[in-house]
């Protein structure tokens, strides 16, 4: 018997399964990309609106909480205007004065005001107590420190205190104390 020559089996693709293999490699890829700009898009725009979405919520409810706690307010151009009972304004005002009923009957008073401290702008709280004649020279506390401007207006009459928040979004609250 004759012997035939041995094929050479060799083992591997062909042009057209490399060639198609290549072309679904970059077909994934380019999604993949897609994909994680989108993502990247995405979280910028949603670290962009924080301060709607963390802050005002939480701005919202202590405001509520110590709007509703005064029987009176008065709105004026800044801090030192609340704190002297001078030129009380109806639209424009930065500083909000609250007189506070206490449970015995006496009355507190406290101001929010719209400043700048430190070169940094700052939603503040002072309080003055029954008894004090004394504004304090430093706030109670910080209401929050991420709004570029604050105003508070009573033009419509209803008290309206609209926030921009540093990226130039804007909320309003509106109400009035009980």
């Amino acid at each position: 018997m004759m012997k035939r020559p041995a094929r050479n089996k060799a083992k591997g693709f062909t042009l057209i399964e490399m060639t198609l293999a290549l072309a679904m490699t970059l077909g994934i890829a380019a999604t993949l990309i897609g994909l994680i700009q989108q993502q990247v898009s995405f979280v910028g725009l949603i670290s962009r609106f924080k301060f709607l979405r963390d802050e005002a919520p939480q701005i919202n409810t202590l405001m509520t909480t110590i709007i509703n706690k005064a029987d009176s307010y008065r709105i004026y151009a800044n801090l030192t205007n609340a704190k002297g009972l001078t030129g009380a304004i109806q639209t424009g005002g930065r500083a909000l004065r609250l007189r506070l009923q206490n449970p015995d009957g006496t009355t507190s008073h406290a101001i929010i005001s719209f400043e700048t401290q430190n070169g940094k702008y700052r939603l503040n709280y002072y309080n003055l107590n029954y008894g004090e004649t004394t504004w304090p020279t430093t706030p109670s506390w910080t209401i929050s420190s991420s709004p570029s401007m604050v105003n508070f207006d009573n033009s419509s009459g209803v008290l309206l205190i609209t926030m921009t928040g540093p990226n130039g979004d804007e909320i309003t609250y509106a109400g009035n104390p009980d």
